[in-house]
């Protein structure tokens, strides 16, 4: 794409269509980031919820009218230390008691009519309120995130391959159509199994939502006339740069999803406001972006990608070792500090994808990309599916993912200042330059030394006796034999080529 580095400049840069078509990408992006976080508050469990009381579970003869409300909700519902009332049992009492002072003989049983909540953050009521799914139904809440981003990950990959096939308009105006059917459909669902699949449903069209518009944005500053060309991610497999690149940047972009949760469970213990940790994940993230910003056009996207890797590695694993025998502040801060990192390398692993990858097939790559960044945030829910019984094992794991990452970044290559490739052989061409050197990416695959020579060019006198030594050497490589009959009449070339001898042998005697 020549167009960038040496028509681009010429004609004003970043012009006023430009600038148009991306303050107007900027929408679709800006409500499916909504769609997205607005899961958080969907599954947000209220902070106090206890059973609703049963009358039929009490004494015959209890008055409720000498209690007040909170007597009255000791009496019926069992006390947990350190946690108040019980989230999921109540008492049952003999129906023949009439004696409430002496020491009354009652066991303990679910709840029989529901729960009462707290008002959920930002929220009336939830997916959580509506349907009662805690205590024995709690499951359900991280399997609705998995079915969310389970639809994220189909989206990215098909319809990220049917945007190079079809165009970025085509799917974009398809993924915006449907998912705002499903975006109504989605508030009229009367069960959790209704909500679980149009959930998944809408999902998968945001992500097609948000990877078009990225994709036509990226685009922008093709001729209208330009036609397509049919490839397939499948294809990916018969290339070898491409797909390297591919795999590393989708490895990385799963790191960096996936372990801001070891981050984020630091949090939560820190401080249980649920508006401490979602501003400060926010924060994080604003800040990460804009370190992006400032960074990876002066140091290139390769290094910063490097660079974050390494702080989210070693965030991670002094949280790893350290954490019972440092100061909660200080588990705050490395908490915080890899929390950024891991934004910022989930962020710039999708920039850099888009940068790398050739445009006949830049939707279905990158889609596979954001894929990846998909199941890490999904891996999360399945440790919430687990109670977090298998938390220290994620950590480990997810650690030493961020260590093995460093490695494989190195063999990526430097897209800054370079144009953007278009075909597959474009993408196939490209090299790692030196990680701190500044040079252009030809140097030659071998180097050989070239051997001594007997010609000397900046001396006349040493050409002049080295061409006598050659002349008078009996080991030339070829061999000139004088005819034993010469003939009768010699052509102009022999004659001409006669004299040229006798001239050189006079001048070199």
């Amino acid at each position: 794409m020549n167009f960038e580095t040496k028509i681009y400049t010429k004609i004003g840069g970043y012009g006023r269509y430009n600038r148009i078509v991306s303050i107007f990408s900027w929408f679709p992006n800006f409500a499916v980031m909504l769609n997205l976080f607005c899961d958080v508050f969907y599954t947000l469990i209220p902070g106090s919820y206890h059973c609703k009381p049963d009358p039929t579970l009490l004494p015959s003869g209890f008055l409720f009218s000498n209690y007040s409300r909170q007597g009255y909700l000791n009496f019926a519902i069992p006390w947990v230390n350190g946690s108040g009332l019980s989230h999921c049992k109540l008492y049952k009492y003999p129906r023949n008691v009439s004696n409430f002072i002496d020491r009354i003989p009652k066991e303990i049983v679910p709840c029989t009519r529901g729960w009462e909540y707290d008002q959920a953050a930002a929220l009336q009521s939830n997916y959580v309120t509506e349907w009662n799914l805690v205590c024995g139904d709690y499951w359900k809440i991280p399997l609705q995130h998995i079915c969310f981003m389970t639809g994220w990950i189909v989206g990215y990959v098909l319809l990220g391959t049917m945007c190079d096939w079809l165009g970025r308009q085509q799917g974009f105006l398809l993924s915006v159509s449907l998912s705002s059917l499903l975006g109504v459909a989605v508030c009229l669902s009367n069960s959790p199994v209704v909500f679980l699949l149009l959930r998944l449903s809408q999902g998968a069209m945001l992500a097609g939502v948000f990877l078009s518009s990225y994709l036509a944005k990226i685009d922008a500053e093709y001729p209208d006339y330009t036609q397509p060309c049919y490839h397939s991610v499948l294809e990916l497999r018969s290339t070898r740069v491409i797909w390297r690149n591919c795999l590393i940047l989708s490895f990385t972009m799963f790191i960096g999803t996936g372990i801001q949760y070891c981050f984020i469970r630091n949090l939560h213990s820190y401080s249980h406001n649920f508006y401490f940790s979602y501003f400060l994940r926010v924060l994080t993230g604003a800040l990460g972006c804009i370190f992006l910003c400032l960074s990876v056009n002066r140091f290139g996207r390769r290094g910063i990608l490097l660079l974050s890797a390494i702080i989210t590695g070693l965030s991670s694993l002094l949280l790893l070792a350290l954490t019972q025998y440092l100061h909660g502040v200080l588990v705050l801060g490395l908490s915080v500090l890899g929390l950024l990192f891991s934004q910022a390398l989930a962020m710039l692993s999708a920039f850099f994808a888009s940068e790398v990858m050739p445009t006949v097939v830049r939707g279905g790559c990158l889609g596979l990309v954001l894929a990846s960044g998909c199941m890490g945030m999904a891996a999360s829910s399945m440790m919430e599916l687990q109670n977090n019984r298998g938390y220290f094992l994620h950590h480990v794991i997810f650690a030493s993912f961020a260590v093995l990452s460093v490695l494989s970044i190195m063999l990526l290559p430097e897209s800054k200042r370079k144009p953007l490739p278009d075909s597959l052989k474009d993408g196939e061409s490209q090299r790692r330059p030196p990680l701190f050197l500044s040079r252009e990416d030809n140097l030659p695959l071998l180097y050989t030394r070239r051997g001594a020579s007997e010609y000397n060019p900046d001396n006349y006198s040493r050409l002049v006796s080295a061409t006598r030594k050659m002349l008078i050497k009996d080991d030339l490589p070829y061999k000139i034999v004088v005819p034993s009959q010469s003939p009768l009449l010699p052509s102009n070339s022999e004659v001409h080529c006669t004299l040229e001898e006798e001239a050189l042998r006079e001048d070199l005697s």
